[in-house]
């Protein structure tokens, strides 16, 4: 129930944008929760019943859901072994943050190579546009521009503040493959959780 009012809180407001915040919850699963939460007065459904927003009571939430997340981060961070990861999941949730112009003004494709990952798995694009960044599970069918080929945990680890993106790069972690303008601003468009990355490790 956290993860899916933090999809909400988020600004998911669509039952497949809320599925893939939350990946290991089944479609039946979702489905009930979010009765439940409609029930008990934190979200309304649409009356073409196609989008879920949140009440006022659910809005007040959002303080007790972002303390989840830094208590999270200050006590419970993982080794992030790649059993324990989704290259889905963060690329979602980096989705999130990413600057549609960023990249310029234009069309920019970035492709995400997990060598790791099975190979369904293991390709994801990102494509921003100037007006929207959009996540890609398949291919989308456009010239790509650059490339990102990276370690799964190390990436993770860039995200969340462990890490530094320039220092994975310089390890031979992360790898770019494009050209040399798009390749110095993506460290920087790509960047770090802009909350979780803060909060420091508990001793």
């Amino acid at each position: 129930m956290p993860l899916i009012l933090r999809e909400l809180l988020v600004g998911s407001t669509h039952f497949n944008e809320i599925r893939r915040g939350v990946p290991n919850c089944s479609p039946a699963l979702l489905s009930k929760r979010l009765k439940e939460l409609e029930r008990a007065g934190v979200i309304v459904r649409s009356r073409a019943g196609a989008s879920y927003a949140l009440t006022e009571a659910g809005r007040e939430l959002f303080p007790l859901i972002q303390g989840l997340g830094e208590w999270g981060q200050r006590w419970v961070r993982s080794d992030y072994s790649d059993e324990d990861l989704d290259p889905g999941l963060l690329l979602w949730d980096v989705r999130r943050f990413l600057d549609p112009r960023g990249l310029g003004e234009g069309r920019v494709v970035v492709q995400f190579v997990f060598p790791s990952m099975p190979a369904r798995r293991r390709y994801y694009w990102v494509v921003a546009d100037g007006r929207d960044v959009d996540l890609c599970l398949t291919d989308p069918g456009m010239d790509v521009d650059i490339t990102v080929e990276a370690d799964l945990g190390t990436l993770t680890r860039v995200w969340m503040g462990d890490a530094r993106f320039d220092d994975a790069m310089r390890e031979g972690q992360v790898k770019l493959t494009g050209p040399g303008k798009l390749a110095q601003i993506i460290p920087r468009w790509f960047g770090q959780h802009p909350v979780l990355a803060s909060v420091a490790r508990a001793r």
